[in-house]
């Protein structure tokens, strides 16, 4: 039987306690890795739902313009998904920028280009962090929502209703067209 080398087996396990460690240290949680602030992130999109190959929502109808919301009290996520917002249908990278603070969130969404000449609707994803008050307004600012339609704009408090869905009627393109 072959002898163990011991400083050999001593310096390969504690190799591999250390990597073991550095790798479990970096699973830090969100709320220490901001120091607690409140965060907002968009975290995907849908492709254009107008076309062929896009796909339409079938529980919310193309004239609606919605936000639909869930928040699990256990981590303090809240998931929202903006449906059926109006953007370019070559919009290049969609992003948004977020404001939050005590009574308000803001999200102010932004397409990188308008590169075609039409307009589509897509779904978008984002999720919040460490909020610091769980009843506040949340105010959707729409690239193409039509001057002469509601801004799609209401008051959440999570502690009476952690999950819902929000709606407003668009009569204009790119919402409403069958």
């Amino acid at each position: 039987m072959p002898r163990m080398n011991f400083p050999s087996v001593f310096w390969t396990m504690a190799f591999v306690l250390m990597i073991i460690t550095y790798i479990i240290s970096g699973c830090e949680k969100t709320s220490i890795q901001n120091n607690g602030k409140p965060t907002g992130n968009l975290i995907k999109y849908s492709d254009c739902k107008n076309t062929v190959t896009g796909i339409l929502s079938d529980t919310t109808p193309n004239n609606l313009d919605c936000i639909e919301y869930s928040y699990n009290n256990l981590n303090g996520i809240l998931k929202l998904n903006h449906i059926n917002a109006g953007f370019n249908c070559c919009p290049g990278k969609i992003t948004a920028d977020i404001s939050i603070n005590n009574d308000a969130i803001i999200i102010n969404e932004k397409e990188q280009e308008a590169g075609c000449h039409c307009d589509c609707l897509f779904d978008i994803e984002y999720q919040f962090n460490n909020l610091q008050s769980l009843t506040f307004k949340l105010i959707v600012v729409e690239p193409y929502r039509p001057v002469d339609e509601d801004v799609l704009e209401f008051v959440l408090d999570l502690n009476i209703q952690p999950s819902g869905k929000f709606c407003v009627e668009r009569k204009n393109y790119p919402w409403n067209i069958n």
